[in-house]
């Protein structure tokens, strides 16, 4: 029983501490009616100050708007300087790009082109080692002939005898010559020519085409039927030098 006493007790003090209704609507209009009576009628003069104020903030408003639109304008002609640079630097990529891409073909011909010379300079060089063989199989070749042709001239010219310094006459003959030899060797050497009979194969001068221009007389050329006899004439020669 006190505890629903107290609960009664509670309702009616919120009742009575919470307003009503009508008398928020009151309090409403009550303002509605104080700030009707607070307006102050706005003359010409203080509407004039209203025009000019409010013009002087849009006027700054337009300015600021103004600045920000040029601004605006500067970003966006940068942006299209920028744009064209691209552009630009675009097109020059593409050119070097073509450009590289030729040199690339370039080279690659050259690249063929050096393969090509240097299949070529080694058949060249392959050649050149055959040729040098065979070179040095010409020049040994050719060594041997010589040192043949050497053999053989020095056999045909081993039995002849060269006579230096021997006047000529007019009308000579082999069989002059020969006896001029005879003289010579009478003179010289009279006992070789008791102990050994000299009888020359061949005897003559040498041609007249050879020594054209010479003023001392022609050799004369004595070819042995052995290579003996002339070994004892040049041994007696010697003999009579010492």
């Amino acid at each position: 029983m006190g505890r629903n006493q107290r609960k009664k007790a509670k309702n009616t003090q919120n009742q009575n501490a919470s307003p009503s209704k009508d008398d928020h609507s009151s309090t409403s209009t009550m303002e509605q009616g104080l700030m009707e009576n607070e307006r102050i009628p706005m003359t010409e003069s203080l509407f004039k100050e209203w025009i000019i104020r409010n013009f002087c903030e849009l006027k700054e408003h337009v300015v600021a708007q103004r600045k920000e639109t040029r601004n605006f304008e500067k970003r966006f002609d940068e942006i299209l300087l920028r744009i064209d640079n691209l552009e630009r630097s675009m097109s020059e990529l593409m050119e070097l790009k073509n450009t590289i891409q030729e040199l690339q073909e370039v080279c690659t011909g050259l690249n063929t082109r050096i393969v090509q010379a240097e299949e070529r300079i080694t058949e060249v060089k392959v050649q050149l080692n055959e040729r040098k063989q065979e070179d040095k199989i010409r020049e040994k070749r050719i060594k041997r002939n010589e040192q043949s042709l050497q053999e053989m001239w020095d056999y045909v010219k081993r039995p002849n005898l060269c006579l230096i310094g021997v006047p000529e006459c007019d009308g000579e003959n082999e069989s002059k010559l020969e006896n001029t030899l005879q003289d010579i060797i009478q003179e010289n050497f009279p006992e070789l020519a008791k102990q050994v009979n000299i009888q020359p194969q061949v005897i003559q001068r040498t041609p007249q085409r050879y020594f054209s221009r010479r003023a001392t007389p022609r050799h004369i050329i004595v070819r042995f039927t052995r290579v003996e006899t002339k070994e004892k004439i040049l041994r007696a020669a010697r003999e009579k030098g010492r």
